[in-house]
Parts: structure tokens; sequence; C-alpha cells
């Protein structure tokens, strides 16, 4: 295994410490509602978390969902293909830490006010630090997946020189 092939562990890796920090942000918001600071860091940086928990539906009423439905089996996915040495189990992982970020995405962007008209406005760049983290995220998981391509693609390429 090179060391390019333990760098797919970095987008569940990423995932899951992104998905740890907020459910511990808004179990520490449980226990201190009345915390200002809590509440902007839930609702700032942490909010695509929420609305990514309202979108799953039935899975959001188990408490602490997306880390033990999702960020726990993927970090575990991800260690068991690194340590038995199983590049698809790595792979899986890593390309499975993508779709969730994009996941991620795509609800922070449906929670967003719709108007009739089309503007540029809607395409725009985050502006406060909340959007930053999935876009972070995806950069992380998007090079662990191509990591994880680059590899097989390297594989398939020397199977079928001739010689």
């Amino acid at each position: 295994m090179s060391k390019f092939t333990r760098l797919q562990v970095l987008g569940p890796v990423a995932v899951f410490a992104a998905v740890f920090v907020a459910e511990a942000a808004a179990f520490a918001l449980s226990q201190f509602p009345t915390s200002e600071f809590l509440w902007r860091v839930n609702l700032e940086l942490f909010g695509v978390f929420q609305k990514s928990q309202y979108l799953l539906g039935p899975i959001s009423a188990v408490p602490f969902s997306q880390l033990l439905v999702i960020a726990l089996p993927l970090l575990a996915l991800a260690i068991y293909g690194l340590l038995s040495r199983r590049e698809l189990a790595l792979a899986i992982a890593s390309n499975l830490s993508l779709v969730y970020t994009a996941f991620l995405i795509l609800a922070g962007m449906s929670w967003r006010p719709h108007s009739l008209a089309a503007s540029a406005a809607g395409i725009a760049a985050p502006v406060s630090s909340a959007g930053y983290i999935p876009f972070v995220l995806v950069a992380v998981s998007l090079l662990s997946a191509a990591i994880a391509h680059a590899g097989y693609f390297r594989r398939l390429r020397a199977e079928n020189l001739p010689g």
C-alpha cells in the first residue's frame, strides 16, 4: 500500500471530525440553551448539519444520527480498509464521504429562499463561515476519491500494457 493510498482515509476522517464537532456543539447547546456563543456556533458555523438533519427524515429521530449512521460507519470502513490493506473498502469509504459532503451542500442550498427571477446572487460564493465547512469537506473528500480512482486507473493501465 503506497503513501498515496493511505491519503484516501483523509475524506472519511474529515467527515467524521466535522460531524463529531457539529454534534458536540448541538449537544452543548442543549445543555446550555442560553449561551449566545453556542447559538452562534450552531447557527452560523454548523447550520448546514442541522439543515441536512431535517432532510434525513426518519433517521433524524435517532440522537446523534449523522454521527452514528453516517460518519462513524464511514470512518470504520476506512480504518478497516487501511488496517486490512483492502483498497476497495478504503476507496468505497472515500467515495461515500464525497457523496455525503455533496449532500451537505445540497441540503444547505435547498434551505435558501428562492426568487422567481433568475439572478447571479443565487450562485454567489458563501459570505459567512457556514458555507466554507462543506466546501472544505468536499475538497478533502474529492482529493481522497481522486487518489482512489488514480490508483485503480494506474492498475488498469499496468495490466493492459503489452509486454
